[in-house]
């Protein structure tokens, strides 16, 4: 099993986000959130990385049990993500490091792996992502589409388990999603789980085993790729209209 959601509830304040999330993600499976603004969908993948914690609930990731009947401590949090990458919508990578650095940082300080070695790797990732002529470059000489493709690859250096992407396409043009559709295709083909938040149904479509869509903070509809043409709410029919 790669994912395991139970009864996930969160709150910020008085004010519920999530609402008895409950669902399971087979290993190798590409997991689409879907949903308008406001939906839940960034909430929930931010519990999946124990970014922030649920208000209750149970969480089974990366062979990993959490209940957030008590508060998850910090260091379980940071094992975690050794495990659970993450690609956020901003990037977040840093100015002040090229990309080689950007990339063998954590390995080298969280994995203890060697400095070499670590070299190594980041240029195989790079190569794949044929940004292997930007090893040198700082991040803000790269487009935003190279800049993804960096995040994408610095994420893999840890050997991830599982995978999640916040709004990979969001501010990208049509030729760099389409690289992004065959970057999250052929990482499926190598057994890591990837959940994907989107707002993008055509993105969503090309990369998705599986959809789960939200509204206000609960599931309407889970099912695998074929909902997109056969939707069984009338929620997921009006959204995919759209």
């Amino acid at each position: 099993m790669g994912i395991q959601v139970k009864n996930i509830n969160k709150f910020y304040g008085n004010h519920q986000v999530l609402h008895d999330v409950t669902f399971d993600c087979h290993k190798g499976e590409t997991l689409v959130l879907l949903g308008p603004s406001g939906a839940g969908k960034s909430s929930l993948l931010r519990v999946l990385n124990l970014l922030e914690d649920a208000s209750a609930g149970e969480l089974s990731i990366a062979e990993t049990y959490f209940n957030f009947k008590k508060a998850v401590a910090e260091k379980d949090g940071l094992k975690l993500r050794r495990k659970v990458g993450m690609v956020f919508q901003q990037y977040n990578l840093w100015p002040h490091k090229t990309v080689l650095e950007n990339l063998i940082e954590a390995p080298v300080k969280v994995l203890g792996i060697d400095k070499e070695q670590a070299i190594q790797e980041a240029m195989t990732h790079l190569a794949k992502l044929q940004l292997a002529d930007k090893a040198d470059a700082w991040p803000l000489q790269l487009s935003g589409g190279q800049q993804q493709r960096v995040a994408i690859a610095r994420a893999l250096m840890m050997k991830p388990e599982v995978l999640l992407f916040d709004e990979p396409t969001a501010a990208l043009d049509p030729e760099i999603t389409s690289q992004i559709v065959q970057i999250i295709k052929t990482l499926s083909g190598t057994g890591i789980t990837q959940v994907v938040v989107t707002h993008e149904v055509d993105f969503a479509k090309k990369i998705a085993s599986h959809v789960l869509y939200m509204e206000n903070g609960k599931i309407v509809e889970h099912g695998s790729n074929e909902a997109f043409s056969n939707p069984q709410t009338p929620q997921f029919a009006d959204y995919l209209k759209h």
